[in-house]
């Protein structure tokens, strides 16, 4: 009995901790990013017109990457098609993963443009600081964001492949 009473108190407070663990894991929030419209505006020292600027590549980012995903989505669920198929088609499912491949690649083209045309922007000094800051998926220069959820310039969350706009 007095065996049972310690087990189940033992298991009481390991529910209470990992349902504490699981709560501040899900409110992290905005971290050291930007909220929504903050896109590169806390960057040091933007004038009005670079932040105007910004804002405008980062609409047209945002729509060629959104262009991008969709093609992807599409390429994906082509392949998972043919992957199932009763009699796979394996010229099929190489040419869908080389379209893939070259969707990847215009994506990875045009994130490396965007990164260089904001860096045309920026002062000397600025673009020290946007230089040396780490593009990854540790902390880092993010320049993007969604719904304020700690991704923006600054320090914050970095991009990688699936996040960066």
């Amino acid at each position: 009995m007095k065996n049972l009473r310690i087990v189940t108190i033992g298991m009481f407070i390991l529910a209470m901790l990992l349902s504490v663990n699981a709560s501040v894991y899900a409110q992290r929030g905005n971290g050291n990013g930007f909220g929504p419209g903050n896109y590169c505006m806390n960057f040091p020292d933007l004038t009005d017109d670079q932040q105007a600027k910004l804002e405008t590549m980062h609409t047209t980012q945002m729509k060629a990457m959104q262009d991008f995903r969709n093609q992807m989505g599409e390429k994906r669920a082509r392949l998972q098609t043919l992957r199932t198929a009763d009699n796979a088609d394996m010229n099929a499912i190489n040419k869908t993963i080389d379209e893939m491949s070259v969707i990847r690649t215009n994506m990875q083209k045009a994130r490396e443009q965007h990164i260089q045309s904001v860096r045309n922007l920026l002062t000397e000094d600025q673009k020290v600081q946007f230089d040396s800051m780490k593009r990854g998926n540790g902390q880092g220069f993010g320049c993007a964001q969604r719904n304020g959820q700690g991704r923006g310039c600054g320090k914050g969350r970095g991009f990688n492949g699936r996040n960066f706009q």
